[in-house]
């Protein structure tokens, strides 16, 4: 492997990575794997893209892989390619709606790669991130993601807080994810056609700055005995519920139970 390549790692994010068109110049399988059905649709792909396929005995590729996942499938890429900030604007612009996600100095690559994967499945156009201070996007990262970075627009920034006033300027209602007090439930917010979710730092939550520059703070309730939830996780439920709005227009309304149902018998 040359020193400015890298690896993705495990079966799925590696057969994402390959249906995205990710540069990949080579595939490395585990030689107990070569005639696994589950990896025959990967192989099958690889020599359709025209991808060298190579067959480990000795497993030293895979030793470099984080924790023991890698599912004896590897694939040797060139690092991720950013989308300049510039273009993602030009699209928010464009576009009736948008959905994009800011994460505010979160440096564990496994947060970032699982707040990734939840952006991709609401639906999100782009992910922006601070380009110090915050992890970036690699073969960790893209694991934890199971495959949802090659399908993302994904942008590195000098400053988060001149990030939101652009996108606001570009149409967005920016929201922060917050624990304030003056935070509101999120199920209540309104977040426009073109939203812009912010995701804070694990333990510190957002900048000053940052949440300064938010139209509006949110928070999630919780009813058990935990203080929050940890990043990811709170920018799925949020991410979730605009996506929600984007079939059902307007806030959450509870449904009521069927014994407070009026009935008849039960005026």
């Amino acid at each position: 492997m040359e020193a400015h390549e890298e690896m993705i790692y495990g079966l799925h994010a590696v057969a994402e990575a390959i249906r995205a068109g990710e540069p990949i110049s080579r595939l490395v399988v585990g030689a107990n794997r070569r005639r696994d059905p589950k990896v025959a649709p990967l192989l099958s792909d690889a020599h359709a893209r025209g991808i060298a396929v190579s067959f480990e005995s000795d497993g030293a590729v895979f030793r470099g892989a984080p924790g023991d996942r890698h599912q004896h499938v590897a694939a040797v890429v060139r690092p991720f390619a950013y989308t300049p900030f510039g273009e993602i604007r030009a699209r928010v612009r464009a576009g009736k709606s948008a959905l994009v996600v800011i994460v505010d100095h979160l440096e564990d690559p496994h947060n970032l790669g699982a707040v990734m994967r939840n952006a991709e499945g609401a639906g999100a156009d782009a992910v922006i991130m601070p380009d110090r201070r915050n992890a970036s996007v690699t073969a960790v990262t893209r694991r934890a993601a199971a495959g949802a970075a090659s399908h993302l627009a994904i942008a590195r920034v000098a400053n988060v807080a001149a990030t939101l006033e652009a996108l606001k300027a570009d149409g967005c209602w920016v929201a922060g994810l917050s624990l304030v007090p003056q935070a509101i439930d999120y199920r209540l917010a309104d977040y426009g056609d073109k939203a812009a979710i912010v995701v804070g730092a694990e333990g510190k939550g957002l900048s000053r700055l940052v949440g300064e520059r938010c139209d509006l703070l949110v928070r999630i309730p919780l009813h058990g005995q935990v203080a929050s939830l940890n990043a990811a996780s709170a920018a799925a439920v949020v991410l979730f519920e605009v996506a929600r709005r984007r079939v059902v227009k307007g806030p959450f309304t509870a449904t009521p139970r069927a014994s407070e149902a009026k009935t008849p018998s039960n005026p």
